[in-house]
């Protein structure tokens, strides 16, 4: 997915770029911000990362796309405060260290993970074409589908579909504070329509790692 990674950073690039180079008049043009609402929808990469954890443990994660949604309001023209749900799959390969002897053994999966983060952004141009910075703060989950306990099952009555049987198997998951910063560009379409690009980091705050995240994120905003 190096491709991918690539084509990521160019676009924010680009968009970064261009909007400082374009004309002060070309930048003015627009209709704008404050006080509306906007719908947001997201599509991030993330490239890929290896997380180490205690007793020399590690987990190597696959790049991969991410989706999401969200919703701002921008109380003046350079503010807006959104809240954006973004979640992803990951596969990955996992160095398990056993606690008692010290032995070794791989394992693969699929990471998910989701993130919920209220964030501000500051718009340096008050309309039009603009570069911007924002940070946030948030919650991220995270399950790693390895398995932590047996397999249980239980069946039931369903008044729709009858006698139904399932099993659960519960895995290692964490749910942890997670901070982000980043730093893209807005290029207006016409007034109802933007498209933003950026590049963002997000640190995990998790009981045994800390890990630092790089992420490249296309962002669709409708006006509402």
């Amino acid at each position: 997915m190096k491709w991918m990674s690539r084509m990521f950073s160019i676009v924010t690039i680009g968009m970064l770029a261009g909007a400082l180079v374009l004309p002060s008049s070309v930048q003015a043009q627009g209709s704008p911000r404050a006080h509306s609402w906007e719908f947001i929808l997201p599509v991030t990469y993330s490239p890929s990362l290896t997380v180490t954890g205690e007793g020399g443990s590690s987990a190597s994660l696959n790049s991969d796309l991410g989706f999401g949604f969200g919703f701002g309001y921008n109380p003046s023209n350079h503010l807006q405060v959104n809240t954006l749900f973004t979640w992803s799959y990951r596969n990955f390969d996992a160095t398990i260290v056993d606690a008692t002897n010290g032995t070794n053994f791989n394992r693969s999966g699929t990471l998910e993970s989701s993130t919920i983060m209220v964030n501000a952004i500051y718009f340096f141009m008050p309309s039009g074409v603009t570069p911007f910075v924002s940070g946030g703060i948030g919650s991220t989950f995270v399950d790693t589908n390895i398995p932590v306990g047996p397999t249980t099952g239980a069946c039931w009555y369903d008044p729709w579909y009858g006698y139904i049987c399932n099993s659960y198997t519960p895995t290692k998951s964490e749910t942890a504070v997670s901070y982000s910063a980043g730093v893209g560009v807005r290029i207006p379409v016409n007034r109802a329509f933007s498209v933003q690009g950026s590049y963002n980091k997000l640190w995990i705050d998790a009981n045994n790692s800390k890990p630092e995240i790089d992420g490249w994120k296309l962002e669709f905003v409708f006006r509402m």
